[in-house]
C-alpha cells in the first residue's frame, strides 16, 4: 500500500524534472548545413567624384548559396547603394559570386566577393527622364557577425566595402575608371 502511494508523486515528480531540465539547457549550436540565405538594409558612403557631393545613400544586399562546412559558406550576393537628390538618382551595384569564412564555427565572419558592377542615374527635366549606365567589374569585402535569435536564425550587422570600376563613354562617366562604397547594414540570415 505504501508503495502505491508513492507512484503518483513519482509520476508527477518525472513529469516536471523534463521542463525544468530544458529550461536550463544550454542554446542549440548554430549549423552551417545545406542551403542559406539572408538579406539586409542599411546605409552607406559613395566615394566617387561623380556623386555631386551627396555621398550619403540607402544599402541593401541579398546573399544565398550552400554551405561548404561549418566555417565556409559558397554562394552569390546582390549588393548596391542608391541615393536620391533633386530629383537625380543614382546608384551603384554588384553581382558577385561570395565566400563567408569563420574563423571559429558561428560568430564572427569574413566575405570576399567578384563578379560584375553596374552603376545608373537618372534625372528628369521639363517632364523628360534621362537614364545613363555603365558597367564593369565589381569587387567585394566584408566583415559581419551572426547574433543567434533562435535555432539557425541570426540577426546580422555587416560592413561591406565595394569597389567598382566602370567601362563607359557617356557624359555623367566620362573620365571616372572606378568608385567605391562603404556601407553599413543590419540583416538577417538563415543558416
Amino acid at each position: 500500500m505504501r508503495l502505491l502511494g508513492l507512484v503518483p508523486g513519482l509520476v508527477t515528480a518525472s513529469l516536471l524534472a523534463g521542463p525544468l531540465a530544458a529550461q536550463t539547457a544550454a542554446p542549440r549550436a548554430a549549423q552551417h548545413q545545406g542551403f542559406w540565405i539572408g538579406f539586409g538594409l542599411g546605409g552607406g558612403t559613395n566615394f566617387a567624384d561623380f556623386a555631386d557631393g551627396a555621398r550619403a545613400g540607402v544599402g541593401a544586399y541579398l546573399r544565398m548559396g550552400g554551405s561548404v562546412s561549418q566555417r565556409l559558406l559558397l554562394g552569390g550576393e546582390i549588393i548596391g547603394w542608391g541615393r536620391n537628390r533633386n530629383g537625380a538618382t543614382f546608384s551603384e551595384s554588384g553581382i558577385t559570386a561570395t565566400g563567408l569564412f569563420y574563423p571559429a564555427p558561428a560568430g564572427l565572419f569574413l566575405k570576399v566577393g567578384a563578379g560584375f558592377a553596374g552603376w545608373a542615374t537618372s534625372a528628369s527635366s521639363a517632364g523628360a527622364t534621362t537614364t545613363q549606365t555603365a558597367g564593369g567589374f565589381a569587387g567585394t569585402l566584408g566583415l559581419g557577425y551572426d547574433l543567434q535569435v533562435g535555432g539557425n536564425l541570426f540577426v546580422t550587422p555587416n560592413v561591406d566595402f565595394l569597389y567598382h570600376t566602370m567601362e563607359s563613354e557617356n557624359t555623367t562617366f566620362s573620365g571616372i575608371s572606378s568608385g567605391a562604397v562603404l556601407l553599413f547594414t543590419l540583416g538577417l540570415t538563415w543558416h
